[in-house]
C-alpha cells in the first residue's frame, strides 16, 4: 500500500486587534488577558504563529507582551523577528514616510479643539485617527472625515500616501503596502505550509485575496461578510477558545 502524505504543516497568521482583543478607545489599553496570551504561547511552541497588523511594530510588541514573535506591522510596512535581511520597505522609504508622517500628525492634532472626543494615534510611519466608543451623529461623523481630507492633503506628498477607512478610524498609510502584499511574500518562507488568517476588517480582505484557496481564512466580528470566510466567530473569545483546540493535541 502507497503510504499517504503527511498533513502541511499549519502556519498561523494573525491579526490583533479585533482578533485576539476587543477594540478599546485608547489603542494602548489593547494588551492580551492572561488567557489569550497562554494560548498563544503554546500555540506558538507548536506551530509558526506570525501578527500581521495596522500597528506599528513597538505599539504591538508592548501591548502584546510577546517578545520574539515575527511581527508585521503599519498593514505590511514593517517587519520584526523574521530572518536577516528580510524586510518590506526600503531604509529610504522608512525615512520619508516617517518624516512627512510626523509633519501629519502635528497638524492633525488642529481636530481636538473641534473633535475632543477623537484619538489621534502617533505612528512612525502613519497616523490613524479613532473615534472608538464615541457616539457621533452622521453629520458629525461626516465633518470629521472631510476635515480630517483637508489636513491630510495639505500636509503630505499625496502620490505617495493612501487613505483608508476601517471600524470607527480612518488611516493615513504608505501607498503600495498592504497585509495581502506581506502575507505572499511571507508564504515564500514557509513554503509546503498551510495557511491559517484571522481578521476582523476590511483591510484584512487584502490577505484574502492574496490566500485565494491556498489556506484558511477566518473573520472575526461582524465587519467581514461571512459569505467570504472559511470560518467565522463572533468575537475574539470564541476565536481564541477555538485556537485553543490546535494546542490540545
Amino acid at each position: 500500500m502507497k503510504a499517504s502524505n503527511p498533513p502541511p504543516k499549519l502556519l498561523f497568521l494573525l491579526d490583533y486587534d479585533g482578533t485576539l482583543t476587543d477594540f478599546k478607545r485608547n489603542p494602548n489599553h489593547s494588551r492580551l488577558t492572561p488567557a489569550a496570551k497562554k494560548v498563544l504561547e503554546r500555540l506558538r511552541r507548536k506551530y509558526p504563529v506570525i501578527f500581521i497588523s495596522g500597528r506599528y511594530l513597538d505599539s504591538l510588541g508592548k501591548v502584546s507582551g510577546l517578545p520574539g514573535i515575527p511581527m508585521v506591522g503599519t498593514h505590511g510596512f514593517e517587519a520584526r523577528n523574521f530572518p536577516k535581511g528580510f524586510r518590506f520597505a526600503t531604509a529610504a522609504q522608512e525615512r520619508r514616510f516617517k518624516k512627512e508622517a510626523r509633519r501629519l500628525w502635528e497638524r492633525l492634532q488642529a481636530l481636538r479643539g473641534e473633535f475632543p472626543e477623537i484619538h489621534i494615534e502617533k505612528k512612525p510611519y502613519s497616523s490613524t485617527l479613532h473615534y472608538r466608543g464615541v457616539d457621533m451623529p452622521p453629520a458629525r461623523v461626516k465633518k470629521l472625515h472631510r476635515r480630517f481630507n483637508e489636513i491630510f492633503r495639505k500636509a503630505v506628498t499625496r502620490r505617495l500616501w493612501s487613505l483608508m477607512e476601517g471600524k470607527k478610524m480612518i488611516e493615513a498609510m504608505p501607498k503600495g503596502f498592504s497585509k495581502g502584499k506581506a502575507v505572499a511574500k511571507i508564504l515564500k518562507l514557509y513554503p509546503g505550509a498551510l495557511p491559517i488568517y484571522a481578521g476582523d476588517d476590511l483591510t484584512d480582505l487584502t490577505v484574502f485575496k492574496a490566500l485565494g484557496k491556498k489556506g484558511m481564512k477566518v473573520a472575526v466580528g461582524g465587519r467581514i461578510p461571512k459569505d467570504m470566510a472559511d470560518l467565522w466567530f463572533g468575537s475574539p473569545r470564541e476565536f481564541l477558545d477555538w485556537l485553543g483546540i490546535f494546542t490540545a493535541f
